[in-house]
């Protein structure tokens, strides 16, 4: 009786195991079904020796093919890290680790319907290297480093490193060193080698097949895994690094304009210091009528110069006078910078009175006077690359209106100051 219970505990627990045996042997079964079929609809799966070959379906991903061999993974020959996988393949690169944890008779099964116990398929070799037949390179030049404009490598060009910010990087030749783009793309055509890492960041990386990188790719491209991750707004996301690199760009402009404007001011107390200095006098005296005459000045410029246009026409005789007229905006030109000068000069001179600086002359007066008018405008600009527009541009506008104001007053200042010279050469001499 007691040999009979054995035997029936015997073979009830050799039932129980087939079962559980064959429920896990059915799940992973199910477990490699289901990544075949994920796998199939983005790549062309191939047999290859000791693994198995993904070719992608998408031409745009720039990779011929990659390979699973033993454990580890290969991109277009090149073996390849799991951080490696994840900058070149994004989502796809989860599906690539999991292939890679499977065995040699799982990965077969990828390829193929064959069930396990079934023959294995014969192997398909795998795709050979294409050939080296690069064009051989006789210019060589040194590094590049270019903002706001493109650089372009042609295919017989060695250079030794290239930077691109606020532009895109078109390579067909051979980069020495490392290639490295902000604020815009990087094409490498299919001649194109890159002997060291290459780094995007604010935009995409386009590679032809035959293409060659040595080092590493860094690519924070907008749109990328890192920035959904964060969860920027899509509207931010995009337009972030164009915004900001359009706001330094602004920043750089505005400091440009003050410095040559200076220069001009320079040049004008230079040539013309007591101008200048009379200048000043009126606009601190009479602000309000330099003012309004400024404004009218303005305001009258285009219709006396139409009216001016339409005499000369009409007489005939004064038709090749017109070819004056260009002149006439240079004149006005000069008397606005001669009057923005003066109203420099003024502001400079108070500074440099209230500082204690008043030995130091009106060279440094009217740089003083130059950075205070147009101070708010660069803080507004500085403001901008931090903190967005909406905080800077009502600074932004203060400081337009600001500028506008000084140029208005020194303009009219200008006129006052030319009318009464004028008049004071026609008085008689009092003998």
């Amino acid at each position: 009786m007691t040999r009979q219970w054995n035997t029936r505990a015997t073979v009830t627990a050799l039932v129980l195991f087939s079962l559980t045996l064959g429920a896990a042997v059915h799940a992973r079964q199910d477990a490699v079904g289901d990544l075949r079929a994920q796998l199939r609809a983005r790549f062309d799966v191939l047999s290859v020796q000791d693994g198995v070959g993904l070719v992608p379906r998408s031409k745009d991903a720039g990779i011929r093919i990659i390979e699973i061999r033993n454990g580890a993974v290969s991109i277009d020959g090149m073996t390849a890290t799991g951080d490696q996988l994840r900058m070149r393949l994004g989502a796809d690169a989860d599906l690539i680790l999991r292939v890679s944890y499977l065995d040699a008779a799982q990965q077969r099964q990828l390829s193929g319907d064959a069930q396990p116990g079934a023959a294995a398929p014969s192997p398909v070799p795998p795709v050979p290297p294409v050939p080296e037949n690069r064009p051989r390179r006789e210019r060589r030049g040194n590094e590049i480093v270019r903002f706001g404009s493109d650089v372009t490598v042609e295919r017989d060009e060695i250079v030794e490193e290239v930077v691109v910010i606020g532009g895109n990087a078109i390579i067909n030749g051979e980069v020495d060193g490392e290639l490295t783009v902000i604020g815009g793309n990087a094409t490498l055509g299919p001649d194109a080698v890159v002997r060291d890492d290459v780094a995007i960041v604010g935009g995409t990386l386009n590679r032809a097949p035959g293409s060659v990188i040595e080092g590493r790719i860094q690519n924070v491209a907008v749109g990328d895994e890192r920035w959904r991750g964060a969860n920027f707004p899509g509207m931010v996301r995009d337009t972030i690094f164009r915004d900001t690199i359009g706001r330094v760009g602004s920043f750089a402009g505005t400091l440009l304009r003050i410095g040559l404007l200076s220069l001009l001011a320079l040049v004008v107390v230079a040539f013309g210091r007591t101008w200048t200095e009379r200048i000043a006098e009126l606009a601190s005296a009479d602000p309000l009528r330099s003012g309004l005459t400024g404004f009218l000045g303005q305001v009258l410029f285009l219709p006396l110069l139409l009216v001016t246009i339409v005499v000369l026409v009409v007489s005939i005789i004064g038709i090749p006078l017109l070819v004056l007229l260009p002149f006439a905006f240079l004149v006005v030109m000069i008397v606005a910078l001669v009057g923005f000068t003066g109203v420099a000069y003024y502001v400079g001179s108070l500074l440099a009175s209230r500082f204690g600086w008043t030995d130091r002359g009106a060279y440094v007066a009217v740089l003083l006077g130059v950075l205070a008018i147009a101070l708010i405008t660069l803080v507004a600009r500085a403001t901008a690359i931090v903190g967005g527009g909406l905080f800077a541009f009502p600074v932004a506008f203060v400081g337009y209106v600001v500028e506008y104001l000084a140029w208005t007053l020194g303009f009219g200042a200008a006129i006052l100051a030319g009318h009464r010279d004028w008049r004071m050469r026609r008085m008689p001499a009092v003998s």
